[in-house]
């Protein structure tokens, strides 16, 4: 019961109490001994009648009393909301040949005629969306977010010194990982809410494919709201080549990131630990659900697994998704909470839920593609959008 209720109920009771002794008033009076019960014949002729006001005062007063008792004591709760985000940036490259990258097609120069105003405009399309990410419940963007498909810590600091992303005060992390194509996981977060601890990098190797390479896990620790808290950004392998031919290196990626997560839960088996990334499988696939061990529901991810999916129903039963190919949506896009943001008490970081950030001006408006994301090119042909890929974000609280 909040106060407001609370005094309303009082409000009533005290009317209501008002109106039986004017009734007591009246009653004693026509009955002319008002003050003088001992010569009262409606008290001697009905003795029922003064004990039901008396026994009904006594409840009344009772109740009051238990009212005002169980009111101070529940006062009404305040939480403290936050937000943490992921986004496939898709293609943040800069205008600079690396010789040591795939960069070609990304140049003045090359296929994609990279320009600097392309560049500049892809950076401003990207702030507009970061900074308004969450802003149902905090302004300027999330606390902190996940990205990748960006060159290098080059052109996430370019993102971070964009004007909107600059007064929210966002600071970048990226760790040059051995992607052919020269794109990598980073991480941006504001520094007046977030503390960071440490960033490191966890690299795949696979035994049997001693040349195969793809992005470096980023695995960032810090301090929100005084709660520590662990990021491990990923984007998987992709499937090129087919879904089924691809999938044992997705398995493999997913298996380095369950060891991250084990590796933090036997130091702490209640640790905040957060999944994010561009996985390349839903939800449903195997790498997810069973590799990886992100359950489905918060009764197997408490006492079995230590991984929760809020996003597994979002696309099995609700059909939501973050990224289209062929008239087919999927859910690449996904962010999993271990169980230590799990539960009733909220006097720590606890999930609240679980969107996709899919605002119209994210979405192409017309022909075949409409609804679909407003990318930057389509068949080589530039188009000015944003991504290929929705952002997933996730809201917090913790009692104030």
């Amino acid at each position: 019961m909040n106060r407001t209720t609370l005094f309303a109920l009082l409000k009533i009771i005290f009317s209501f109490l008002l109106i039986i002794n004017k009734l007591e008033t009246y009653a004693f009076l026509r009955a002319g001994c008002f003050g003088k019960p001992e010569k009262c014949l409606l008290i001697e002729k009905f003795p029922i009648f003064a004990i039901q006001f008396s026994v009904m005062k006594n409840i009344i007063l009772t109740f009051i009393l238990v009212a005002v008792f169980f009111g101070a004591q529940a006062q009404e709760k305040s939480y403290n909301v936050t937000c943490i985000a992921f986004y496939n940036l898709e293609n943040l490259f800069d205008t600079i040949n690396d010789p040591n990258i795939n960069d070609e097609e990304f140049l003045p120069e090359g296929s994609n005629r990279w320009t600097g105003d392309k560049y500049l405009e892809k950076l401003g399309h990207m702030a507009d969306v970061i900074t308004q990410i969450g802003d149902e419940h905090i302004k300027g963007g999330p606390v902190c977010i996940g990205v990748s498909e960006v060159e290098n810590i080059s052109a996430l600091t370019d993102l971070a010194n964009q004007p909107k992303m600059k007064a929210s005060g966002y600071v970048p992390i990226l760790i040059e990982g051995p992607d052919r194509r020269g794109v990598d996981v980073g991480f941006l977060y504001r520094k007046d809410l977030f503390t960071l601890v440490n960033a490191t990098s966890h690299r795949l190797v696979v035994a049997d494919q001693p040349n195969f390479r793809t992005r470096d896990q980023l695995l960032v620790k810090g301090i929100i709201l005084g709660d520590t808290v662990h990021f491990i950004v990923n984007h998987w392998p992709s499937r090129s080549g087919g879904e089924k031919r691809s999938a044992p290196m997705r398995a493999a990626t997913a298996q380095l990131a369950r060891t991250t997560v084990d590796s933090i839960m036997a130091v702490n088996p209640n640790a905040k630990i957060f999944i994010m990334g561009d996985l390349n499988d839903n939800p449903t696939n195997a790498s997810v659900y069973k590799v990886l061990k992100a359950a489905r529901d918060k009764e197997t991810a408490i006492n079995i697994t230590g991984l929760y999916n809020p996003m597994y129903n979002m696309f099995k039963v609700q059909g939501i998704g973050s990224n289209a190919y062929r008239d087919s949506w999927s859910l690449f896009d996904q962010i999993i909470v271990s169980k230590g943001l799990l539960g009733d008490d909220k006097s720590t970081l606890k999930l609240y839920k679980t969107l996709i950030f899919n605002r119209n001006f994210l979405k192409q408006t017309e022909g075949a593609f409409a609804g679909y994301p407003f990318r930057t090119y389509v068949g080589g042909q530039y188009q000015g959008g944003y991504s290929d890929h929705f952002p997933a974000y996730m809201f917090l609280i913790k009692e104030k």
